[in-house]
């Protein structure tokens, strides 16, 4: 890994360089910085049960490790490089500096973000396997789209997504009723 550092606005920027193939952090480790991917693709996973589960791959614009900016806990996911990745570096030092120039309702709220989403990776985690947890996250994920999206484009999601999502659905549950039913 390379770095370079420069001066901004009293804050110092560190961009580093990471070839494909390197972990970038591991679950368990401490740290206090987050990066920013300028370019490339990582993977990010955590350890259940023994086993390596993908929460999500990240690109362009993306950030990981955010984590570390607000708590002082150990890593809860590891990342690896999947392609060549530039990243700029942002420690909890300049995140601070930030949020006190920000108003304090912003104040207030990172750090309670970054607890839902704590809350939201230990969720995915728990649930992983098992065909409630996929219902119930292709659903959220349904609702976020539909939550996001302008009041012209909701009957279209309705009607092109919904019943496709749906037929996914059920034909998730025959195939474990089925799965089950054979292991008995």
């Amino acid at each position: 890994m390379t770095t370079n550092n420069r001066s901004r606005e009293g804050a110092i920027l560190e961009r580093r360089f990471v070839p494909a193939g390197s972990v970038i952090m591991r679950e368990g480790e401490q740290g206090s910085s987050a990066f920013l991917i300028q370019s490339g693709e990582v993977k990010v996973t955590a350890e259940k049960d023994g086993k390596k589960v993908e929460l999500s791959r990240l690109g362009i614009g993306q950030i990981f490790g955010e984590m570390a900016l607000v708590f002082d806990e150990p890593r809860s996911a590891s990342v690896e490089a999947l392609e060549d990745c530039n990243l700029i570096v942002i420690t909890r030092q300049t995140l601070n500096q930030k949020l006190e120039k920000s108003d304090p309702t912003v104040r207030a709220i990172v750090p309670m973000l970054m607890k839902r989403i704590v809350s939201a990776n230990n969720a995915m985690l728990n649930k992983q396997g098992s065909v409630e947890g996929l219902v119930e996250t292709v659903t959220t994920i349904y609702e976020n789209l539909y939550n996001s999206v302008g009041s012209a484009q909701k009957k279209t999601l309705q009607n092109a997504i919904l019943p496709k999502m749906d037929e996914f659905l059920d034909a998730v549950r025959a195939f474990d009723e089925k799965y089950k039913q054979e292991e008995s």
